[in-house]
């Protein structure tokens, strides 16, 4: 259960800033929407389950503002073409998320923490 309430509130964080810069370009709602979930799965996954316990806190925030910026970019140009703005948008969008990510993933550790406090001992 703490997979998905983590995996919702980044789909929650990336709403807003998804929808905030890239509604302006166009785009459908649906199709952003479908992008955050995307990014949501794939950043918890890669991001907070292999990366952020192996390599800790920096480290696994600076590997998903790159994953967030190239899989926004690489979402958004077949739909718009490739213009410099866009570029910056993504850019944009990925600096904000890994600002975001940090505090993300000190809840997630935290979380981590709590609950292996809570796990019973059999010896």
């Amino acid at each position: 259960m703490n997979h998905v309430k983590s995996v919702g509130m980044k789909f929650l964080v990336y709403s807003i800033i998804v929808l905030f810069v890239l509604l302006f370009y166009g785009f459908s709602i649906t199709s952003l929407l479908l992008l955050c979930a995307f990014l949501a799965v794939i950043t918890y996954v890669l991001g907070d389950l292999f990366v952020l316990p192996l390599r800790g806190n920096l480290f696994a925030t600076v590997a998903d503002g790159v994953l967030i910026f190239l899989v926004v970019f690489i979402w958004t140009v077949p739909n718009y073409g490739f213009y410099f703005s866009l570029l910056a948008g993504a850019l944009f969008i990925a600096i904000i998320a890994a600002v975001c990510e940090w505090f993300l993933h000190i809840y997630v550790i935290g979380r981590e923490l709590r609950d292996r406090d809570r796990e019973p001992v059999y010896e």
